[in-house]
């Protein structure tokens, strides 16, 4: 019978618009949610596997002796993707030259991502493949073909075997990003190891071994795997390099995973004030049935039953609304990255209805059982049971509901707390403020009849729901805010990193009688370039006459030792050199730079300041150094900052100009090359073989298209949640239309001209989005300052032109939506808002 009575009920709510606002709501809440991870999932998908290219696979296993066998068998066994690799050094002969060679051997199936990019000529045209040389050849790069007056089909003898010159080799997916090797690579088949003879017991060879396939497989594998792999072997992913890209990736996800929480935060605040508004619209209704004999039960089982109708058909048509959203806007990404972007899983179809539910029950739950409480009286006592519109248990169960979800989609402690902090400072001053403003409106003394009089009075009579109102307007606009700034914040840091005139080829081994020719061919070609630097390798050996720990290796495959009671060093010789100038792109952070007399010439340093704790450094310290056989000593006179990701010549010791001469160099500098260099820069690499090139040139393309892609998808998930943020103060607004078409009635009919009123309307939003846009401002500059150090790793930074920026657009915003949210209502004659309210 009562279901009969409810589906009958149901039906005509639905139809006069009553269950719009909580129907709406939790569509928002889903399709917000199902359309952000989609999207991201979709995103970070493609930027893996883009971003995978850069070591060639998805996963590697790296060591410096052979690898077992059976690890290869077992991956291939699960459904991996395997390849082999080996890197040697060894020396190359033709035409009467000798050469030493990077030489990198790999299987037929390299590489497992990427494509290998090869000439059939120096002046032939690049193209790309899969694979590897075939047996009784070799892929050379450009500077062995001008060293060793090479052409593509002669002859060179590598090691004890004679190879056949197959291809130019322009580059290679996983080559480093920065290699002493330069120009002299080696591309061999796995299969002519033997033939050259080079690999012996004894002899320093590196192995890796590639993987590529699902994640789930490749977790599967190394769990597998890692109880049985040995100290000094490493499994690695690209979000494991040490590189500017793999830290950019992670800053994208990172961002991602805000946004998605930031969406999930506004779709309860919508959905919270919804179900409240619905309930407090019920009151009247549930007062007549229990005044017509209808029990608590019955009563319950109806609007329970409604809140099931409405949620599966909001979780429906909001699941419906997202897939398309997401997939306009992952084929629109698509097209702009010129890629097919992987299908996202079942995860955001998981997570968006449990969202639903969730949100529709908790937010829900408090309302209706203060609904179910609402007595008879009030029939005729219409005050009866106000007092449980705030509900400070509902409140408490939204708060408690909305940190449990951002900890839920987030995974991350920390993250979620920072958010949901800086929303409960917003909350807290908000109240603070509001009372304080809207109980002092009649204290101002504005002239009666005036709009802005009225505006403030109508701000005062509903303090209450004008708070309410002021935090869920303060919410959306920080949250727009907060993405906003922090989006523009890290593009900047990205474009930085990689600059648009960063040099893109670097040049090493050059001779002191080399530095002017080389100057004069730049010169001549108008090439952009760097200044030449001497450069030397120095092992820092002692700091005060204390020497640093040496590590001493024990048998093969065991774990290195070292003498505890050492002090600590670090495990590479630095590049050095000497200057006169403070470089660009490096800042004095402690001490100052050279003076232009030193003391009885004694040699100072300069030392980056990430290495001042590595070496436990302070001003005044004597760093030893050990070049070769010959010592020397240097003290420290100031630490630097380092823009290291501007990739111009960057140094982590710079000694003192009295250096010269004291120690044999060579220079090294950087240029900026274009595609009409590419005949120029060959000739004279001809014309000076012992001089190395560093080609980045592929490197840098490849890495600005993954920051430009991450950046697309961040502005389009960035604009998701501005919808979201728009629909939420429609939802607000929408909650009080009933309360401001009585107001609109009752000023009529006291004589209130319809410009007095809508001017007034618009005063009142104009002062609630400005309010709410100023404390938004300031509570989001802190939060991102911390976010921006705790999560991004980056130095934090104040943003005071948002503290303008978002009182004008809350109040534009806010004016904006509410005006025309209630324009309507002021269009419509005093008859027909008695027939609405009644």
């Amino acid at each position: 019978m009562w279901v009969k009575l409810a589906l009958k009920l149901f039906s005509r709510e639905f139809q006069r618009g009553e269950l719009s606002i909580i129907f709406a709501a939790i569509a928002l809440a889903v399709l917000t949610v199902f359309s952000l991870s989609s999207v991201t999932e979709r995103i970070g998908l493609n930027i893996e596997q883009k971003t995978s290219d850069f070591i060639a696979a998805d996963r590697r296993l790296s060591s410096n002796h052979a690898i077992s066998p059976e690890i290869l068998e077992h991956g291939k066994a699960l459904g991996l993707q395997t390849a082999k690799m080996i890197y040697f050094d060894s020396m190359l002969f033709a035409n009467d030259e000798l050469v030493l060679g990077s030489v990198k051997a790999v299987s037929n199936t390299y590489p497992l991502r990427g494509e290998v990019t090869l000439k059939d000529s120096l002046d032939g045209q690049p193209y790309e493949i899969r694979g590897a040389p075939e047996v009784g050849q070799l892929w050379l790069s450009e500077g062995l073909f001008y060293s060793l007056g090479l052409k593509v089909g002669d002859s060179v003898e590598l090691g004890a075997g004679n190879f056949i010159v197959g291809k130019v080799l322009v580059s290679e997916p996983d080559a480093p990003f920065f290699s002493l090797a330069g120009n002299r690579r080696v591309l061999l088949n796995y299969e002519d190891i033997a033939a050259t003879g080079a690999v012996q017991p004894g002899s320093r060879v590196f192995h890796r071994l590639l993987f590529a396939g699902e994640e789930q497989l490749l977790s599967e594998f190394y769990t597998w795997l890692k109880p049985q792999m040995k100290a000094n072997q490493t499994w690695q992913g690209v979000k494991d390099r040490q590189s500017p890209l793999g830290d950019n990736l992670m800053r994208a996800e990172r961002f991602l995973l805000l946004a998605g929480l930031f969406g999930i935060m506004l779709a309860a605040v919508a959905m919270a004030v919804s179900a409240k508004r619905y309930c407090e619209r019920q009151y009247d209704p549930v007062a007549m049935m229990k005044t017509l004999g209808g029990s608590r039960s019955v009563i319950r089982n109806i609007f329970l039953l409604h809140l099931s109708l409405v949620t599966g058909f909001s979780i429906l048509v909001g699941l419906l609304i997202g897939f398309v959203l997401q997939h306009i806007g992952a084929d629109y990404l698509a097209k702009f990255m010129d890629a097919e972007l992987p299908a996202a899983g079942f995860r955001p179809w998981l997570i968006s209805i449990f969202i639903g539910i969730v949100c529709a029950l908790m937010f829900s739950l408090k309302p209706l059982l203060d609904l179910f409480d609402i007595p008879p009286l009030r029939v005729l006592r219409r005050n009866l049971g106000d007092q449980l519109t705030l509900s400070r248990l509902h409140v408490g169960l939204s708060l408690v509901t909305i940190f449990l979800l951002m900890w839920m989609f987030s995974a991350q402690l920390v993250t979620t707390l920072i958010l949901f902090g800086s929303t409960l400072l917003v909350i807290a001053v908000l109240f603070a403020l509001s009372r304080l403003i809207f109980s002092a409106g009649r204290k101002l003394g504005l002239s009666p009849g005036s709009s802005w009089s009225l505006a403030i009075a109508t701000l005062q009579k509903r303090a209450n729901a004008n708070a309410i109102q002021l935090i869920s307007f303060a919410l959306a606009i920080k949250l727009m805010l907060f993405l906003v700034v922090l989006k523009n914040d890290m593009i900047s840091d990205w474009q930085m990193q990689v600059p648009e005139d960063a040099p893109n080829m670097f040049l090493i081994n050059i001779a002191q009688d080399e530095v002017q020719p080389l100057t004069s061919f730049f010169e001549q070609h108008n090439i952009t370039h760097e200044d030449f630097y001497p450069v030397f390798n120095a092992r820092v050996d002692s700091i005060n006459g204390e020497e640093l720990e040496r590590r001493v290796s024990q048998q093969e495959g065991e774990q290195e030792q070292k003498d505890e009671n050492e002090r600590r060093g670090v495990n590479r010789e630095p590049n050095l050199t000497w200057l006169s100038q403070l470089p660009q792109g490096n800042e004095i952070t402690e001490g100052e730079w050279f003076s232009n007399n030193t003391v009885d010439g004694r040699i100072e340093v300069s030392v980056f300041e990430g290495w001042k704790e590595q070496l436990d450094l302070e001003l005044g310290d004597t760093v030893g150094f050990l070049v070769n056989e010959q010592r020397f000593e240097a003290v420290v006179t100031s630490f630097r900052s380092v823009d290291w990701g501007s990739l111009k010549p960057n140094f982590v010791m710079i000694l003192s100009p009295n250096m010269a001469g004291q120690i044999p160099v060579t220079y090294f500098s950087a240029a900026k090359l274009e595609d009409k260099h590419t005949k120029a820069i060959s000739s004279m690499l001809q014309q000076y073989p012992t001089i190395s090139m560093i080609d980045i040139k592929s490197r840098l393309e490849q890495a600005q298209s993954i920051i430009a892609q991450v950046s697309l998808a961040i502005g389009f998930v960035l604009a998701i949640v501005l919808i979201s943020g728009a629909l939420v103060l429609v939802s607000q607004v929408q909650a009080s239309l009933a309360e401001r078409m009585q107001e609109v009635v009752i000023l009529r009919t006291l004589g209130a001209k319809g410009k007095l009123i809508k001017l007034a309307t618009l005063y009142e939003f104009l002062l609630l989005g400005a309010i709410a846009g100023l404390v938004a401002a300031i509570v989001s500059d802190i939060a991102l300052l911390i976010i921006q150090q705790q999560l991004f790793d980056v130095a934090g930074k104040m943003h005071p032109y948002i503290w303008l920026l978002g009182p004008l657009s809350g109040a534009g915003f806010v004016s904006v939506i509410g005006y025309f949210m209630v324009a309507k209502t002021m269009r419509q004659n005093t008859q027909g808002l008695l027939r609405k309210i009644a």
